[in-house]
């Protein structure tokens, strides 16, 4: 009589767990800033030693930068529909404290978001390349 209970509560146990996958694809992992292209003058600019990160899973994007670690990383997040992405409600990633909902958005045109909620065309995502553009800039990633 026993068995039968550990057993009836053991799949009562598995059937009640959540288990949230994403749908991403191949946007899911973590992509490193490689350029940034001017799309009013056609100028471009290097980014690959300035270790700019963003991160995405599930429906959270976290961006952060490796080398000025003065500057907290951010939780946003996004949504895709019809080949746009639609970043929104930055969060200061302050690890030893509370979050802060970021209000100066200005920190972040150091990872080409320039307005919030931000709006970018998806040019290119594959498993290894993503483009995207946004009124002003397009960001060119490649993945880690």
């Amino acid at each position: 009589m026993k068995k039968i209970i550990y057993i009836i509560a053991s799949i009562l146990t598995i059937a009640s767990c959540d288990i949230r996958t994403s749908d991403n694809g191949d946007l899911d992992g973590y992509w490193q800033l490689r350029s940034v292209d001017t799309l009013t003058t056609g100028g471009s600019c290097d980014m690959r030693d300035s270790l700019r990160f963003w991160s995405f899973q599930v429906h959270l994007l976290h961006v952060r930068d490796n080398l000025d670690t003065s500057i907290h990383p951010v939780f946003m997040r996004f949504n895709i529909s019809d080949e746009k992405m639609t970043l929104s409600n930055p969060i200061i990633d302050l690890r030893d404290s509370s979050d802060l909902v970021l209000k100066d958005y200005e920190v972040l045109k150091r990872w080409g978001i320039n307005d919030m909620p931000e709006t970018m065309r998806i040019i290119k995502l594959n498993g290894s390349t993503m483009v995207l553009e946004n009124r002003l800039l397009r960001l060119n990633f490649r993945k880690y």
